[in-house]
């Protein structure tokens, strides 16, 4: 499938927002009204079964249709890109809806809450494989990780022993958020779905080939503690351990890589790496920690995608990044039962 002309000669793509809770509003719709200033996207149509929140984006939005079913929201809208904002245990119902008529998809995490649903994941992407079918992984726009990133694939691509260390701590879940799906391990992937699987899209980066190799998580609802093993390269290993049980808000990435004699350690507003024992000067860097931070990548996520929606080999990487993560994070939900 190529885009429609009037976006191959440079006219905005046209999107469409299901799902107005508190990451379309916080992250999605700032990112693209940006966008839309810029002439490169119009957002023709936002859609919730809530009236309240329907009214007040259109009132923000009044160049944009409001409704209250996704499928009327596309047939009326035509969009060249849905965007799925809605609890996750919705995700696959609206990429089909989607995938139906030609629209490509950009689904918020997680995907992949079972081997079930990566099946009909993969099944979708088969069916058409010229659409995209892409996951919000923000994460790796962070300029701190692309510099622990460099560090790291070179251990991968030497086959050294090297290792990760993701510490992430919650006091709770988000209060901000609209809907109570990171409280629902069960049904909604939990706090695996909601931060492990933004490390799980990092390390995929890293290596398409990673696996998980366990996964262990207790606790209740909304105070579940996790961690996930993951094999990176040949002799790489990284961990995630993530907390709902925390008492403040807090992300740390170490990175030690022995046969370079380097350590790298990015915790949260700080970033310093030691080679050969000497420790470099300590940089003030964005935390992924802070909410502010986390949803301004939503803007150069966004940038990318309308860079390069109209290139197929883009669409193909993007659908086989999604299938990946989604098939890592069902091995660690799996795991963890």
């Amino acid at each position: 499938m190529r885009l429609p002309a009037e976006h191959r000669r440079g006219g905005p793509l046209r999107v469409a927002v299901v799902g107005i809770g508190s990451a379309a509003t916080r992250a999605h719709l700032p990112a693209l009204r940006a966008a839309e200033v810029g002439g490169s996207v119009s957002v023709v149509g936002v859609c919730d079964p809530d009236r309240d929140r329907r009214d007040a984006v259109a009132a923000r939005h009044p160049q944009s249709a409001a409704f209250a079913e996704n499928d009327e929201m596309l047939a009326a809208t035509t969009p060249h890109l849905l965007v799925i904002a809605t609890p996750p245990s919705a995700h696959l119902e609206e990429m089909a809806a989607a995938l139906e008529r030609g629209v490509h998809v950009l689904c918020e995490k997680p995907l992949g809450i079972s081997d079930a649903d990566v099946a009909r994941l993969r099944d979708l992407a088969a069916r058409r494989p010229e659409l995209a079918l892409a996951t919000v992984q923000q994460y790796r726009h962070a300029t701190p990780w692309q510099w622990v990133s460099r560090a790291a694939a070179g251990g991968v691509r030497a086959g050294e022993p090297f290792t990760v260390r993701v510490g992430v701590e919650r006091p709770g879940t988000d209060p901000l958020s609209a809907g109570g799906w990171r409280a629902d391990p069960e049904h909604e992937g939990g706090i695996l779905g909601d931060h492990a699987v933004h490390y799980l899209a990092l390390f995929h980066l890293l290596d398409p080939h990673c696996a998980v190799v366990a996964c262990h998580r207790e606790g209740p609802g909304g105070r579940e503690v996790a961690s996930v093993d993951v094999r990176l390269g040949a002799a790489g290993m990284a961990r995630v351990r993530a907390s709902y049980a925390g008492t403040r808000r807090t992300n740390a990435v170490h990175l030690d890589r022995p046969a370079q004699c380097l350590d790298v350690d990015w915790e949260d507003g700080t970033f310093r790496l030691v080679h050969d024992g000497r420790p470099s000067a300590t940089r003030e860097v964005p935390s992924m920690s802070d909410r502010r931070v986390v949803n301004a990548l939503y803007s150069p996520m966004y940038a990318d995608l309308i860079a390069h929606l109209d290139d197929a080999s883009w669409r193909s990487a993007a659908t086989a990044r999604t299938i990946g993560v989604a098939a890592l994070l069902a091995a660690a939900i799996r795991m963890a039962r």
